[in-house]
């Protein structure tokens, strides 16, 4: 069992940020970004380079806003250290030593955090029997599994109660066991009252945990909500795939070619697949289509309703403001 940090108010805002802005000399790492975040697990999503471990960062204090407000748990994580020690990140890159076992870099690195010697050492214990790794925790680090190294990264923020658990691509190379085994925890402390923000390329680990989700590209916050009023807010800005079926499909075709917001036509077995920037107006003149041709429409389907294929779309459409 995790222990659980002090209760949050249902309705607290772990993390706010006000058109908050990072540059790195003339490359934007954050643009603008609006965002606010309670108790529960949220996702971040986006490609790879888009601004998540900015914002990781930022949130942490490692990095200060150059534009914009950021407040995390009522503070300033870039000037108040006492916010600092309430917040746990789990970084995407390697921050234990690979010739020391897991239980000795654990305590590194809480004695690096002012813990007393003998203090680290309890915390290292309870961190590896957090994750499930005692049984590992003399073993060199250097020798462990991309999965086990991750687990051991999280029973460090885990062990010391963080309120706010910042997990930077925690799946990313991950084997299956040991992915289930993070979900587990990660769902845990979502479910204890924690704040829990995690960032990832691949949108089915993040569906996978939570419906709260952030589409960052970038530098910019493309959308933010439950993922179905995500999904219905994004879609219609976006190029989206219908299908047709009918037996007069040749002639549907010649039809939809005419279309000025048509494009992509394509035609196969009785049916018509085509792509259309204005799904709104296409669904409307299904029906008077269907009166025009030799053989009804006889099936309407939807290919882009998933928040996979908004994602793609608005995420090679970054650079602008939706």
């Amino acid at each position: 069992m995790i222990a659980a940090p002090p209760p949050l108010a249902e309705a607290r805002e772990t993390v706010v940020l006000e058109k908050a802005s990072v540059f790195y000399g003339e490359v934007i790492g954050l643009s603008q970004v609006d965002l606010t975040v309670g108790n529960g697990i949220t996702g971040i999503v986006g490609p790879n380079g888009c601004g998540k471990s900015t914002l990781m960062r930022t949130l942490t204090g490692l990095i200060g806003p150059s534009e914009g407000t950021i407040r995390v748990l009522g503070g300033d994580p870039f000037t108040d250290p006492s916010v600092r020690q309430r917040i746990g990140l789990v970084p995407a890159t390697e921050c234990f030593y690979e010739g020391l076992s897991g239980r000795k870099n654990l305590e590194v690195a809480f004695v690096s955090q002012g813990w007393p010697r003998n203090g680290a050492k309890d915390l290292a214990s309870r961190a590896l029997e957090i994750v499930g790794l005692t049984s590992d925790g003399d073993r060199a680090y250097g020798t462990w599994s991309r999965g086990m190294r991750q687990r051991l990264k999280l029973g460090l923020t885990l062990a010391g109660n963080a309120e706010l658990v910042l997990l930077d691509e925690p799946f990313l190379g991950v084997d299956p066991p040991s992915r289930r085994h993070l979900r587990n925890l990660i769902e845990a402390l979502g479910a204890e009252g924690r704040t829990v923000l995690v960032s990832s390329h691949v949108l089915h680990e993040i569906e996978s945990l939570t419906d709260r989700v952030g589409v960052l590209a970038h530098g910019r916050l493309l959308g933010f909500g439950r993922i179905g009023d995500l999904v219905e807010s994004l879609k219609d800005r976006n190029p989206h795939r219908i299908q047709l079926e009918t037996r007069s499909a040749r002639e549907l075709a010649s039809l939809l070619v005419g279309w000025d917001h048509v494009r992509e036509v394509q035609i196969d077995e009785g049916r018509v697949e085509f792509v259309t920037e204005r799904p709104d107006l296409a669904y409307v003149a299904i029906g008077t289509l269907s009166g025009q041709l030799p053989e009804p429409i006889e099936g309407v389907r939807t290919l882009d309703d998933s928040l996979e294929a908004v994602f793609r779309h608005v995420t090679a459409a970054g650079s602008r403001r939706l």
